[in-house]
């Protein structure tokens, strides 16, 4: 047993021969990773633009929506007639003109992604 630790010449023996395990264990891996062909990706669809198209619409709709609901709780609750609704409204559409354009750039960096593969 003493003779197996890492300074001694069974255990450098031992070392050498998992080292040895791990390397042609990694070149099989290795071999293995490049036979295998990565799947074709799907080409465009025949609605994809119009799908982006209804996102950035909702995303802006549900801006709207979500800023005039939270300014029409609070005039409800504060008595004040509409302007939380108004000031929520608008600050609601900025937000969904935000995430909108955030969506736009997502899918432009993509798209520029995809045409330097060679698919696009």
């Amino acid at each position: 047993m003493a003779d197996m630790r890492p300074g001694s010449p069974e255990g450098d023996r031992d070392a050498a021969e998992e080292r040895e395990a791990l390397d042609r264990l990694s070149r099989r891996i290795d071999t293995a990773r490049e036979s295998i062909d990565p799947r074709p990706r799907k080409a465009p669809g025949k609605y994809q633009g119009l799908s982006i198209a209804w996102r950035m619409v909702l995303e802006l709709v549900i801006g709207c929506g979500f800023g005039a609901a939270i300014g029409y709780a609070i005039d409800e609750v504060a008595g004040s007639g509409p302007l939380f609704l108004v000031v929520f409204g608008l600050l609601g559409f900025a937000a969904g003109v935000k995430t909108m354009m955030a969506s736009a750039r997502q899918m432009q960096r993509s798209g520029q992604r995809n045409k330097g593969d060679g698919l696009g």
